[in-house]
């Protein structure tokens, strides 16, 4: 055997069993040399997405690469080695180092000893045999995937579990996070089950057979409507077999993930629309004629900036009326945040709630506010809109009225104002533009 910077030179003997030859037991070759290595650097960051397989080699998790992670001159060096075949990796290794006497040695791992390949037993006779071949692995070319399992990656024994187990255990590993979280994180996994037979041994499972999974779910419709949109499948279907193969990958059941080459959903944007307070109060008054227990609920909503959730557990005890504020609880984080009393919802608290305020107990008895802010935009003629619309409407309001960001982003229980500069800026309408920019005109009139 012999190595050449660039290439790998390999010779495959004729290993038929024979009782009267003898032979040593070669477990590797390494080599040294003051060349530069030819594999170019990429320093990329480890966030989670490899696996350590032994010292200096690391394993991207989707693609099943190697890399290379050392130490040189005080810095840590990633270096992609091209190939997901460790054995190749570490022949690739071999030739990563340099010496200070600028000679190139070759060293054959015989029976567990390193020694020079000039002190080796010869493993070849001067003849090749008429079953050795000679394979050339450019270093620079990509390699494909390896086939096969290597050798220091045993599966373990017994019948492989079935993707379900490894979806179980996945879930598992979720476990402590905030309630809603793990609620959605099983709704999910009720919906994966719906479109992916998970029963299957993990190390049957093909890209095609989840593409077909993924049709599957892309395809099932409701009164010619998709069911689910891009995003949900991505989320319900997608992430969680690219955690359960990442597991099996990570112990050695399967040597490929078969997500690394399924694409995701193309996600829709998300339409979101709201009402201008203008219609947002034309509405109340239509709801307001025909179920007066949802306009309270309705105008609650829209003029102190809630959700259901919190509008829902609104009870008595959390009003301060010497401080003029409400104190509420978001459901899915369990922070509180309070909200002052806004100018215009001064009168609608203090005749239409203060008499209802009773201690623990809630506010409202609640009804299907949805329904009724459906009706009423059909019948005044407006766009149909979802509930958490209402809070929206007010943002916009109190963006237009001029108040600064980070104070209503508090009042709305966010932590900065990131969220609402990134999600309620494009709602800004034409109107509010026109007489911003009147207003810069006025001020370099007087200039």
């Amino acid at each position: 055997m012999r190595a050449r910077l660039g290439q790998l030179v390999e010779h495959y003997l004729d290993t038929t069993a024979d009782s009267n030859r003898s032979a040593p037991e070669i477990g590797a070759f390494s080599r040294v040399s003051t060349f530069q290595s030819n594999v170019s650097s990429n320093k990329v960051p480890n966030a989670g997405r490899f696996r350590r397989v032994e010292r200096c080699i690391h394993r991207h998790v989707r693609s099943g690469e190697l890399w290379f992670v050392g130490r040189q001159a005080g810095r840590v060096i990633w270096r992609r080695l091209l190939t997901p075949d460790l054995r190749v990796a570490r022949a690739t290794l071999a030739m990563l180092g340099s010496n200070t006497n600028g000679n190139t040695a070759i060293f054959l791992v015989v029976n567990g000893k390193e020694q020079p390949i000039s002190e080796a037993a010869p493993v070849t006779p001067d003849n090749p045999l008429p079953r050795v071949r000679q394979v050339l692995v450019a270093a620079e070319s990509p390699v494909a995937p390896a086939t096969t399992m290597s050798a220091s990656q045993t599966p373990p024994s017994g019948p492989a579990p079935t993707l379900d187990e490894f979806l179980n255990r996945w879930r598992r590993s979720k476990a402590g996070l905030k309630s809603g979280t793990e609620e959605r994180l099983d709704h999910h996994l009720k919906m994966l089950r719906r479109y992916v037979e998970t029963q299957g041994p993990v190390t049957d499972y093909m890209p095609q057979d989840i593409r077909d999974y993924l049709a599957k779910a892309r395809a099932d419709k409701v009164k010619g409507r998709r069911r689910l949109k891009g995003q949900t499948i991505n989320e319900a279907i997608w992430r969680p077999l690219q955690d359960a193969f990442a597991l099996a990958l990570e112990e050695n059941f399967i040597n490929r993930n078969p997500m690394a080459s399924v694409k995701r959903e193309k996600a829709e944007p998300i339409n979101r629309r709201q009402h201008a307070w203008e219609d947002a109060e034309r509405i109340l008054e239509d709801v307001k004629g025909r179920t007066y227990e949802s306009y309270l609920e309705l105008k609650f909503m829209l003029f102190m900036g809630v959700g259901q959730a919190e509008a829902k557990d609104f009870a008595g005890g959390s009003v301060d009326g010497q401080e003029q504020t409400i104190t509420f609880i978001r459901r899915k984080t369990g922070r509180q945040f309070t909200v002052p009393i806004y100018p215009w919802a001064k009168q609608f608290i203090h005749s239409e709630i203060e008499p209802r305020l009773k201690q623990g107990q809630p506010v409202f008895d609640w009804r299907n506010p949805r329904k009724a802010l459906d009706t009423a935009c059909r019948n005044l003629n407006l766009a149909c809109v979802e509930i958490r619309s209402l809070r929206r409407t007010l943002i916009i309001h109190l963006i237009e009225q001029g108040v600064d960001i980070r104070t209503f982003a508090k009042w709305q229980g966010h932590s900065d104002a990131r969220l609402i500069l990134s999600r309620y800026g494009a709602y800004i309408d034409a109107g509010h533009e026109k007489r911003e920019l009147e207003k810069l005109g006025g001020v370099m009139g007087q200039k």
